[in-house]
């Protein structure tokens, strides 16, 4: 059932993973090649294992369970980011009087429930800025703001449990160091990062961390950014795991690796969870690490197949992906993992209780729906659904709903 369905504005077209993967949002569809010969560090390969096919038991109808809520867009504005935080959906738009053209430089808040509406969390005081990534745990909210203008800036806030911002980094300026904005993960009361600044031989890759109540940066991890970077960082509880890209001097054979460092520990290592050398974009769940893995000769932001890691067992296995083949940016809540799926007429998300694919919805081609960048923290899902019927207005909409959650089976 979907409530408060409203026509919309219009609403900026996404850059996966903000300015730094823009040319990387909607890649196609790869070509299968066989995956370079690596060192094994875990105790069993995905490259040696089939890919699982969908059951008759995998196709759940999920839909038909969700209460689905929409935002109405023409409270909202120009959404240019969103995510889900556990407890509320938050965004970036461009909605308050004097946002510069084509800009998004507000932070709102929606806590779902009868009386929903947003809520003002940031607004910036540079209008002619957007913020670029967006992400949170309940009340603790992160994001990334940079100029419209095209300088090499950006700036990472943080806001914890409705208390005054809190600028946690920022780029050091100069030519040779990246403007690729971060990537962030939070799991209160910490918030973990990667970024590149300056070092004392040469521009260097970092993973950062901050806690409360002080929230004072301290570096984990760095690289020289000249022979490898730090990225896509994931907190559950004291596991981190992020990924590491070392790049060939072809870039056809770079080598992408997943580690889980566990904080709080004195003395920890990180360790190498997969064996592919294809894995990025890990997330962290109560019992494993979930990754996905680009084909060889593909950019770490495209297109690929997911696996799990195991954590009690070591094991690494494929996971289906149906009704998709290939999927992009996952997410993993308290039972679910969301990802954005190269089919955008198909929705569907993988179910960690059932060890199963689980169908939302599926449309036809007809009205030209399409469902795009889903996200999932704790139970609540977020998503942009965007539906244009021939001859008719575009209608878009941020839509959410709770999924159940690990005991509703029980």
């Amino acid at each position: 059932m979907i409530r408060g369905a409203v026509r919309a504005a219009s609403v900026v077209v996404f850059c996966a993973g903000g300015v730094a993967a823009c040319s990387a949002a909607t890649p196609p569809p790869p070509t299968p090649t066989s995956p370079p010969s690596v060192t094994p560090s875990a105790a069993v390969s995905p490259a040696e294992r089939p890919m699982p096919s969908p059951q008759t038991g995998e196709r759940d109808a999920l839909g038909a369970e969700l209460d689905v809520a929409e935002i109405d867009l023409g409270l909202t504005g120009e959404v240019l980011e969103f995510a889900s935080t556990g407890g509320s959906v938050v965004y970036s738009s461009g909605l308050p009087e004097g946002a510069g053209e084509g800009a998004a430089p507000d932070v709102f808040r929606l806590v779902p429930g009868p009386s929903a509406g947003p809520e003002l969390v940031w607004r910036n005081p540079s209008r002619d800025h957007s913020v670029v990534r967006v992400g949170g745990d309940l009340d603790t909210i992160a994001f990334v703001d940079v100029p419209l203008s095209g300088e090499r800036a950006w700036d990472l806030w943080l806001v914890a449990d409705r208390a005054a911002p809190v600028r946690l980094d920022t780029h050091p300026g100069g030519e040779d160091v990246s403007s690729l904005v971060p990537s962030l993960s939070v799991f209160e009361p910490r918030i973990t990062w990667t970024a590149f600044d300056r070092g004392p031989t040469g521009p260097v890759s970092q993973l950062l961390v901050a806690e409360a109540p002080g929230w004072e940066p301290r570096v984990l991890l760095e690289r020289p950014a000249a022979e490898a970077e730090l990225w896509l960082p994931s907190l559950h509880g004291n596991i981190l795991v992020y990924s590491e890209i070392r790049y060939s001097d072809d870039r056809s054979t770079d080598e992408r690796t997943v580690h889980l460092l566990e904080l709080g520990v004195g003395g920890a290592e990180p360790r190498r969870l997969d064996t592919s050398g294809r894995a990025t974009m890990a997330v962290a769940s109560a019992d494993s690490v979930l990754w996905k893995e680009a084909d060889l000769g593909f950019n770490m932001f495209n297109w690929g197949r997911m696996f799990e890691y195991d954590l009690a067992t070591s094991t690494i296995s494929p996971i289906s992906t149906w009704p998709q083949e290939y999927v992009n940016y996952p997410s993993a809540g308290s039972r679910f993992v969301a990802w954005w799926g190269a089919d955008a007429f198909s929705f569907g998300v993988y179910d960690l209780v059932r060890d199963r694919a689980r169908l939302i919805e599926r449309h036809s081609s007809e009205p030209q729906a399409n469902v795009l960048r889903p996200h999932v923290s704790g139970d609540l899902l977020v998503w942009m659904h965007v539906e244009t019927p021939p001859g008719t207005t575009s209608h878009r909409a941020l839509r959410y709903a709770y999924l159940p959650n690990a005991g509703a089976d029980r």
